[in-house]
């Protein structure tokens, strides 16, 4: 049958649909007839008879919707050049010869399509010229037993022959049916094209084929390559052949790059909108086994197929140690290389050794970090992840990114929803009080609830440690919430400042007060009245240590905190003494306009090893201010002369 024309009007829209089914029930042959174009493209293929890797034709039905074929082999050691074919499907076209009948791979790759939530189809029984009516009955009544309980349930059964043209009008008619609802790709939101293949046109570079998974393409765009991260522009864009402005989501497309060579292109990558998507080494997934299969024991190898990606890795179960032959579990999956997945993504697994479909399921979360079997927290998430709830998807979403909360655009990425719904559910949940904002990143009440009740208890374990203190100094209070809240550490300083009691340079719990023990009192008073008779010319720190032992730095800290002792230089001043010390220089200063160190030394008669260290103190606090040799007034007794 030749292809329908379209009498060159545009398409109304256009729908990829994929062949399946058992080596040599003839798809190619099929696709062949009903679009006259040969999808074998390989010299391989065309002299062995049969389809090694993928094939591409296109036909216009009589509405107008334009059909992309993706021809894939049948054969079961081919199974992985199918996979990287059918994550781009629509719809399926399932070949079932009718002298032969469902065979293993026409089950092997209806389970496959099962997993990759493919939602529609048309079932085509070839060599209908091979068989006489009665076994045709059987035969159709064989497959629709088959696909009972499938996607595939009330798909159209179209007996055909590409040899002699029979059933080729009837099953253009049911594509078309079954086509005639919209494609459920969404081309509004950022590119994603898995590229199925890649080469080089002379003259013309690097051109990568691929089924546009959602977004809109045009010349001149700029996308970027994962996993590799490398930035490409598009120089052109075709589709099925034509030049074309653009490509939306549902297409076939082949794109013509600019910035990369066809060596670093390869089946498995993926172009996307710059930054929408991201490369994972590793995967929490709702994972299911197909019935008959062997058991999938915690820590297995397997091959799992995302897109048109292939990545070998373990499965790590996270409730049972093992997942029984037809069951349902949460995993979390290490991947020995990266490949680019999100939120929702269909895959499948296979077995290694023996090669074998194993099961498939979806993607919840994208590089997370390996979680402990039986979490509850963590099943809680991925429980709501699986419901597709939106709020409860979103807050799992702004939850997982901790300390360092989330952007607009983090979230987008992690969850798949539009920028729109996400800034609504957001408003929504801030009303509730389970997120909050700060600096255009949202972070989860549950993580500041966390966060705050660290610090109050590192606070309380301070207080436990030194409890002849009056509380946390206010620099290493701001440096423990910057260390346990990171980007956020602005929201829960204000948060959590309710909780506590400013007093005087000091931050402590409301219930705490500084408690001396007698021995602690005795030590405190002894070094009180030491610092008392010294005045100006106190001791250093190390003759301290010496005469109150263990009890010295208690003894030195209580003092510094209730101001009655001034540290400088490693001497120890009494705060009084260094109160009328300031005093002097600042009334002299009000005569003199500049004093010398002799100067000071003579007015408060010690020598320059104790004037020199109060001098510094004088400038640190804006009594002086250092001109060569000499003091002149600061800015502090500036402002009060003024």
């Amino acid at each position: 049958m030749s292809q329908p024309s379209s009498g060159g009007s545009k398409p109304v829209r256009a729908v990829v649909v994929g062949t399946a089914g058992h080596v040599d029930h003839g798809k190619s042959t099929l696709v062949h007839a009903l679009t006259g174009i040969d999808p074998d493209r390989l010299e391989e293929e065309k002299r062995r008879g049969m389809t090694i890797d993928l094939g591409f034709a296109h036909m216009d039905l009589p509405s107008g919707v334009r059909v992309g074929f993706v021809d894939v082999p049948g054969h079961e050691r081919l199974i992985r050049n199918m996979l990287a074919g059918a994550a781009g499907f629509e719809a399926v076209l399932l070949v079932v010869a009718s002298d032969e009948g469902v065979m293993p791979q026409t089950r092997e790759h209806v389970d496959i399509l099962r997993f990759l939530r493919i939602p529609r189809g048309v079932v085509a029984l070839t060599k209908r010229d091979l068989v006489d009516g009665e076994w045709l009955e059987l035969v159709q009544e064989d497959v629709r037993g088959f696909l009972r309980g499938t996607f595939l349930e009330n798909a159209p059964i179209v007996p055909v022959s590409a040899k002699t043209g029979e059933g080729l009008a009837e099953l253009v008619a049911a594509l078309d049916q079954v086509l005639a609802r919209g494609s459920s790709r969404p081309a509004e939101g950022p590119v994603r094209l898995p590229v199925d293949r890649s080469f080089q046109v002379a003259g013309r570079g690097t051109v990568v084929t691929g089924t546009l998974w959602s977004g809109c393409v045009r010349p001149d765009d700029t996308l970027q390559l994962l996993p590799s991260g490398r930035t490409v522009r598009v120089r052109g864009i075709q589709s099925h052949g034509e030049p074309v402005p653009e490509v939306r989501a549902g297409q076939r497309v082949a794109l013509n790059l600019l910035g990369v060579s066809r060596e670093e292109v390869e089946r498995g990558d993926v172009l996307v909108t710059p930054g929408a998507f991201e490369a994972a080494t590793s995967l929490d997934v709702r994972l299911q086994l197909l019935p008959g299969t062997p058991a999938l024991r915690h820590g297995d190898r397997i091959r799992l197929y995302l897109g048109t990606a292939e990545a070998i890795g373990r499965a790590f179960l996270l409730e049972e140690a093992v997942l029984p032959p037809g069951e349902t579990g949460f995993a979390h999956i290490r991947l020995e290389q990266p490949i680019t997945a999100a939120f929702g993504d269909p895959f499948v697994i296979r077995r290694p050794s023996p090669m074998l479909t194993w099961g498939g399921g979806e993607v919840l979360r994208v590089n997370p970090s390996r979680p402990r079997r039986r979490d509850p927290v963590v099943l809680v998430h991925l429980r709501t992840l699986e419901s597709r709830d939106p709020e409860g998807v979103l807050l799992v979403a702004v939850e997982a990114s901790g300390t360092d909360g989330s952007g607009l655009p983090d979230l987008v990425r992690r969850t798949g929803m539009a920028a729109d719904q996400i800034q609504a559910l957001l408003l929504q949940a801030r009303a509730k009080g389970l997120v909050w904002s700060v600096r255009d990143r949202w972070v989860h009440a549950s993580v500041l609830h966390r966060i705050e009740e660290g610090i109050l208890q590192e606070l309380s374990a301070y207080h436990r440690a030194r409890p002849w203190r009056r509380g946390l100094p206010q620099g290493e209070w701001l440096t423990l919430i910057r260390r346990l809240a990171g980007a956020v550490w602005e929201l829960v300083a204000e948060r959590v400042a309710h909780r506590v009691v400013a007093d005087g340079g000091f931050v402590r719990l409301p219930d705490h007060h500084p408690v001396l023990t007698p021995v602690q009192a005795q030590a405190v008073e002894d070094l009180r009245l030491w610092l008392e008779r010294c005045g100006l010319e106190g001791p250093s720190r190390a003759e301290v240590e010496q005469a109150l032992g263990s009890h010295a730095e208690m003894a030195i800290q209580f003092l510094l905190d209730a101001g009655e002792a001034v540290e400088l230089r490693g001497l120890l001043y009494y705060g009084k003494s260094v109160e009328r010390a300031i005093a002097v220089i600042s009334e002299a200063l009000q005569v003199q306009a500049a004093l010398t160190v002799a100067a000071v030394r003579d007015l408060l008669g010690t020598s320059r090893k104790y004037v020199l260290p109060l001098l510094e103190y004088a400038d640190t606090v804006g009594i002086t201010r250092r001109q060569g040799e000499l003091r002149v007034a600061g800015p502090k007794l500036l402002r009060g002369a003024s």
